[in-house]
């Protein structure tokens, strides 16, 4: 149950980072407590193989389906109806906030974490606005050269996984990529070009693994180091998604159009997913508390248990001091 959860999650981190340019599946990875947990499996996946890769394996399972239904989304519906997909996605990022709030309180009196979020999120908000189209590249007849640039391009593009508010999409639309990775997700069983589409995401990804595990290792020496300002700044990065997609979606979309009925659908599935979103992270983190409750119980029977055995020892000994005490009194009497 446990792995199908992470598969979810990574299901939905895939769909989020191709489907709706202006989000970053590493924002909706702090919004559904994946994203600590993505960090620590990344750098520690020498240290701890076992545990890391397995979890990376389901979350990567999950992250790749996620991708392919994104990209299909993003050829079909949000093409034709983004109101819908818009919508759909704001939903969720705005039903996570409420659940993200709650680990505010730590930094509530320190200056430097809101410092930390109203900063950041004028950069994010600047950022947006600076940040345009390049020209646009395309997979075919690709030379040696090319080849190594797609494996910087991973490399580069590696931050949308690990640094949240960077998205996948908008970087990928400002090198000039996204159309050409989208289509070639999407043509992903095409069997005619499978071997070359392979070759391509093969070389993209080794630089993409390489970008996150480096990148993991120093974010996660700044969150051991600075914990409350990193959760502002978390928080700084999901406060201001709802913003950057509606620019992006809608003020950046020429094509952007809606009827009334694709209103309607769209704040319904919204609603929905706003729902869905708060509900699963009260569930997750109603689970939390009590595996952290039980971890608590736990250490307390292990003291009580050690406790006694102590006692016990001390009991012991002391009986038998008392029994050579006694011995002896009697061999005195007896001499």
């Amino acid at each position: 149950m446990k792995r199908f959860i992470i598969f979810c999650k990574g299901l939905i981190l895939g769909f989020v980072g191709l489907a709706v340019p202006g989000l970053s599946a590493s924002t909706i990875a702090l919004e559904i407590n994946v994203y600590y947990d993505l960090i620590d499996s990344i750098s520690n996946i020498f240290k701890k193989f076992k545990k890391s890769a397995l979890f990376l394996i389901f979350i990567m399972m999950g992250y790749f389906a996620g991708g392919f239904i994104g990209s299909v989304a993003m050829n079909t519906i949000y093409v034709t109806t983004p109101i819908i997909m818009i919508l759909l996605v704001m939903g969720m990022v705005i039903g996570g906030i409420p659940n993200m709030a709650k680990d505010l309180k730590g930094g509530l009196k320190k200056p430097s974490c809101w410092i930390v979020m109203v900063l950041l999120s004028c950069l994010l908000i600047a950022f947006s606005f600076f940040l345009t189209a390049g020209k646009e590249i395309t997979f075919d007849d690709m030379m040696i050269a090319d080849y190594i640039v797609l494996f910087f391009v991973g490399v580069f593009t590696s931050a949308t996984l690990v640094v949240p508010g960077v998205d996948f999409a908008v970087l990928l639309i400002s090198l000039g990529y996204y159309s050409a990775f989208t289509s070639l997700v999407a043509n992903f069983f095409d069997f005619s070009v499978f071997l070359h589409t392979i070759t391509v995401l093969g070389i993209y990804l080794i630089g993409y693994g390489i970008g996150s595990f480096l990148l993991s290792k120093l974010i996660k020496i700044v969150i051991n180091k600075y914990e409350d300002q990193t959760k502002y700044a978390s928080f700084a990065f999901v406060l201001v998604a709802p913003a950057i997609i509606i620019r992006k979606g809608i003020f950046d979309n020429p094509d952007f159009s809606y009827t009334t009925s694709e209103l309607v659908i769209g704040i319904i599935l919204g609603l929905v997913s706003m729902i869905s979103i708060m509900v699963l992270m009260h569930i997750i983190s109603k689970r939390k508390k009590n595996k952290e409750l039980g971890s608590i119980n736990s250490k307390a029977i292990e003291n009580n248990t050690n406790n006694e055995i102590v006692i016990e020892n001390e009991a012991i000994e002391i009986e038998e001091k008392n029994s050579n005490i006694d011995s002896s009194e009697v061999k005195e009497c007896l001499d």
